[in-house]
């Protein structure tokens, strides 16, 4: 049983999607790894903005900045405060 299967079981979660809509990866609070991303919707050192296919990702700190973004991948460094998806 797969990893996202066993959450479902948990904590019944049957309408959960089989396929994550995007993948955050936090290191501590000063990067993030973001998987699935169509575009970088707006950028400023506070906040930045991604589209996904479903709505938005908006992640919040202070010193961000985009290390990288190739093939709906995205890293982002500085320090991390919240991610709130929209």
């Amino acid at each position: 049983m797969g990893f996202i299967e066993e959450i479902k079981k948990c904590f019944s979660c049957a309408e959960m999607p089989k396929e994550p809509i995007y993948r955050a990866v936090l290191f501590g609070d000063s990067a993030g790894y973001f998987e699935n991303v169509c575009a970088v919707k707006s950028y400023q050192q506070d906040h930045v903005c991604l589209s996904l296919k479903k709505g938005e990702l908006t992640i919040k700190g202070e010193r961000l900045y985009i290390k990288k973004y190739c093939g709906g991948d995205v890293v982002i460094c500085g320090k991390i405060q919240s991610i709130e998806r929209v």
